[in-house]
């Protein structure tokens, strides 16, 4: 055989290993690639966005507190505003107790006289707000038995996030606030303009009867409240005696240099009626602004009340001793059945009745 020709023998022997090898190798190649799924190629992009997970996967997600939202929906509490300033005092403190009392939030408007007369805030219990007709718009509703008394049964109820209830009508009895009273009391605090009314009438008081220094003068205010309690109706309102501002004076004049500070509508009566015992009077003109009395009967060292709700407002936040008149409200009436049997749900303990 020449040469040549075994060189091209060689030559294909060659060619058929070379061919043979490169097969052997892209098999080997293929295998490992069908065997490794989790090895993608660097410009393969895998989106996982619209992979709904396993009802195992599931269960996990929904045990786990990371994942779950750390939100809880408030519960809010409405009330539903009616009568005058001592009436809506009497609405707010007790609302504001009842939603300390089940870790609520009182809902106010930001434009409630409240918000207008005192020094109001935003905190854990109370929210001020322009959207309290949408917040209070669907309510659990209650309602008081007694308009001048506790019904603990309004209190039995248990809210859960995102329940908003409201609770209505006039809720005058301390028993409701009694649980947050300084709470209660910080919220209540006057606006500068009142208190400084308060202070310049103060001043006038003490020219008038030649004393130099407060700390010189027992103040003891005096609220009449008569008007529209005097005219005939049957709901049931009585108004106080001469007879009980007699013992009221005769009360306060065991403290030494006392000075009574009168506040009423009607001056009238109280000039032909006040006691000849009470030797220092000054009769206060009565205000524009209803909260600048109220403010003036606060600063007062003690109360004379006699009914309604303004002066009880007034007492209660001086701190001071206080009298009251016993029988605000005629047996028999309507306005009688609103109270508890002594009365004593609506006064507050340690007041001296006459």
């Amino acid at each position: 055989m020449s040469v040549h020709c075994r060189t091209r023998k060689l030559q294909g022997f060659l060619v058929l290993v070379a061919f043979l090898a490169a097969l052997f190798l892209l098999f080997r190649h293929h295998r490992r690639n069908s065997n490794d799924v989790n090895e993608f190629p660097s410009h393969i992009i895998v989106s996982v966005d619209n992979v709904r997970p396993s009802g195992e996967n599931k269960r996990k997600l929904q045990a786990d507190p990371e994942v779950q939202s750390t939100e809880v929906k408030p519960i809010y509490l409405c009330g539903y505003n009616v009568g005058r300033i001592g009436n809506r005092l009497f609405q707010f403190a007790s609302l504001y107790g009842i939603a300390s009392l089940k870790g609520m939030k009182y809902v106010i408007h930001t434009d409630d006289v409240i918000n207008q007369m005192f020094l109001t805030y935003n905190d854990s219990h109370l929210l001020i707000t322009d959207n309290v007709a949408t917040i209070c718009n669907r309510t659990i509703y209650r309602r008081e038995r007694l308009c001048c008394g506790f019904d603990n049964r309004i209190l039995n109820f248990s809210p859960k996030p995102g329940e908003t209830y409201r609770i209505i009508t006039y809720l005058q009895s301390w028993k409701y606030f009694e649980n947050n009273k300084n709470q209660v009391k910080k919220q209540l605090t006057f606006k500068p303009n009142s208190i400084a009314s308060a202070k310049n009438v103060t001043v006038d008081i003490l020219k008038r009867f030649n004393v130099t220094s407060r700390d010189d003068a027992v103040l003891v205010a005096i609220h009449i409240r008569r008007g529209d309690m005097t005219m005939k109706n049957t709901y049931g309102h009585e108004v106080a005696t001469p007879e009980y501002l007699y013992k009221a004076v005769d009360h306060f004049n065991n403290f030494l240099n006392v000075i009574y500070v009168v506040c009423s509508t009607d001056l009238t009566w109280i000039k032909a009626n006040m006691p000849r015992t009470a030797r220092r009077v000054y009769f206060n003109t009565p205000n524009a602004f209803p909260e600048n009395d109220l403010a003036l009967i606060v600063s007062c060292d003690h109360v004379i009340t006699t009914v309604g709700t303004f002066g009880w407002w007034g007492a209660w936040l001086s701190g001071g001793h206080v009298t009251y008149f016993k029988w605000p409200a005629r047996d028999g009436t309507e306005l009688r059945k609103g109270f508890s049997d002594d009365f004593m749900d609506f006064f507050y303990p340690r007041w001296v009745g006459y």
